[in-house]
């Protein structure tokens, strides 16, 4: 048996509970994981009112990374053994003492890397170097804008486009959030209002940006549309404002502009090789400091709904973890 955080009415947050379950077994190309620490994300707080895209039937755990010891090994398993330290993505159940986790998926510790660090940062950095790398083209010298920027995706972008030589603008709401982005290594923070392009070629030199990346949405993507220069990238991370924004065609045919969605699972699905490239990165860089996001890791699963509540009214600066042992 095992403690989880359990969902059973879709009824947010407030209603997770803790329950003794049945520990999972690992089946072919599975890993069984005993969790050391596992993130919180906004998808989290999604899947706990059935607003995720990827549905669940109650009863069910959140929580979709972790870090931790192999505890044991399905079938058709190679590269693992028990007792390795590991990282891992999976669809729910992260918040539990156990969790099993497609081998593929799941990604050996660099020797010195911090599996608190790693399952804080592993999806929101994994999203950031895909967005960067292989949707945004980041180049040294580019210029980029980070919406949200003192959340867990939005300063391990900071940190990422930072270790690709670019420049960044942080896009927050409010002073403290301003500084977490400064100390993170932005080259400039602004608290963006409704003139948001005049704040960011203030910030630049004059000059609209190369990239932006946005996991906000809403009335901030509108405004953001309208900073990229010439064969400007617009990464859309996701919709944490609520909103869902329209761009308008006309203004990307004659800027030459692109709109890119970036979702991990789609590299989870159909390219893992991909994914495997992009984990190296991440976890290299935990382990050396260059990718060191802010956390406060919470103790115990009990205090994991209060933590989904902070990151659904934003005010959550860094990432989220909690510690099992």
């Amino acid at each position: 048996m095992m403690r989880a955080l359990i969902c059973t009415d879709f009824a947010g947050p407030p209603s997770l509970h803790v329950e003794d379950v049945q520990t999972p077994r690992p089946e072919a190309g599975e890993v069984l994981i005993e969790v050391v620490a596992a993130g919180i994300c906004f998808a989290d707080t999604l899947m706990s009112r059935n607003k995720h895209q990827n549905k669940h039937e109650p009863p069910f755990s959140t929580g979709m990374e972790v870090g931790g010891i192999v505890a044991g090994l399905g079938p058709d398993v190679d590269g693992l053994k028990i007792g390795d330290s590991v990282a891992a993505l999976v669809y729910d159940g992260g918040h539990a003492e156990y969790v099993c986790a497609k081998a593929y998926e799941t990604f050996l510790l660099p020797e010195g890397c911090d599996p608190v660090q790693a399952a804080a940062l592993l999806s929101v950095a994994l999203t950031s170097e895909i967005a960067l790398v292989e949707k945004g083209r980041v180049a040294p010298g580019d210029t980029v804008l980070i919406g949200g920027a003192a959340g867990g995706v939005g300063l391990s972008a900071v940190q990422l486009a930072k270790f690709h030589s670019a420049r960044v603008i942080a896009a927050v709401s409010d002073d403290a959030k301003a500084a977490a982005c400064l100390a993170a290594g932005a080259d400039a923070a602004i608290i963006y209002g409704p003139d948001l392009r005049e704040q960011v070629k203030a910030a630049n030199e004059g000059r609209d940006v190369d990239i932006v990346l946005d996991p906000v949405g809403g009335s901030f993507a509108e405004q953001a549309a309208h900073c990229l220069d010439w064969d400007g990238r617009y990464l859309v991370i996701g919709f944490a404002g609520g909103g869902i924004p329209n761009f308008a065609a006309n203004r990307l045919l004659v800027k030459n502009r692109s709109v890119l969605g970036v979702v991990l699972g789609y590299y989870r699905w159909r390219k893992p090789a991909r994914l495997a490239e992009a984990a190296d990165v991440v976890l290299q860089a935990i382990r050396d400091g260059a990718l060191n996001v802010p956390t406060a890791p919470l103790e115990g699963l009990e205090a994991v709904p209060g933590a989904m509540l902070r990151i659904e009214n934003r005010q959550m600066i860094g990432k989220a973890v909690v510690k099992l042992t």
